[in-house]
């Protein structure tokens, strides 16, 4: 099966166009505000006190919804927003208040999704904003523009950019993104599939698998509104 880009050799191809009007690169650097949910998360693990990279998507001014793999064991957690440059955001916040999903197996990955509470309510900008959640009667679209910041070398990529996938839904439900490019990124865990504003997918295997989070919305709304009625929630990651 074909699967993602190594997005080292996308940002590479990218960089070469824009610097000399070429359109042979078929990777595309993101530019400001095309992307304004997506976000960079630093991690530090508190068993190893080392530091991983993953990233997330803000659903809602309080909320970032990633993997819980990404948030196993993490000890503290920089998120980074309207970061088309890692090391130029838009917004840092910190946080160590994470939610896993109760059902999250870390030996077989099931149920592979986790909340992060933030520690201030967050201002959308042009830049800035949250994603609506898809919901179980939202159909999978056909294709997608993926974008994530990859890896340069042996470490993760600070340059977000973007290409174009496939997908096509498994068995078990989950979601599978393919495309002429090559491989993701272990850097790139818990980024979003994202359709003309809707998340249809949290990236949780580099070989271009996603877990589709429309399952999850009951979970997600008890856990960032404090409810015990799932049923009668709102939608909590609609934009207003």
């Amino acid at each position: 099966m074909k699967v993602f880009a190594l997005f080292l050799l996308c940002l590479i191809a990218a960089a070469q166009s824009r610097s000399t009007g070429s359109n042979a690169g078929k990777s595309t650097l993101a530019e400001a505000g095309q992307n304004p949910s997506i976000v960079h998360l630093r991690v530090a693990i508190g068993t190893s006190g080392l530091l991983q990279t993953c990233a997330g998507s803000l659903i809602n001014s309080r909320w970032v919804l990633t993997t819980a793999s990404c948030l196993n064991d993490a000890r503290f957690i920089w998120i980074r927003y309207g970061a088309v440059d890692v090391i130029s955001p838009e917004l840092v916040t910190e946080s160590s208040a994470v939610r896993l999903n109760p059902g999250y197996n870390a030996q077989t990955g099931a149920n592979n999704i986790g909340l992060i509470s933030i520690n201030r309510a967050v201002e959308s900008s042009e830049n800035i904003s949250p994603v609506n959640v898809a919901g179980q009667d939202d159909e999978v679209p056909e294709s997608a523009n993926f974008c994530a910041y990859g890896q340069e070398g042996e470490g993760p990529g600070e340059s977000l950019s973007c290409i174009n996938v496939d997908l096509s839904v498994g068995e078990d439900g989950s979601i599978v993104a393919e495309s002429e490019e090559g491989e993701a990124s272990r850097f790139d865990i818990g980024a979003p599939l994202i359709v003309d504003g809707v998340q249809y997918g949290i990236l949780i295997s580099p070989d271009g698998t996603f877990l589709n989070p429309a399952s999850y919305r009951d979970w997600i709304a008890i856990e960032t509104l404090g409810s015990d009625q799932p049923e009668e929630v709102p939608v909590v990651n609609v934009v207003q």
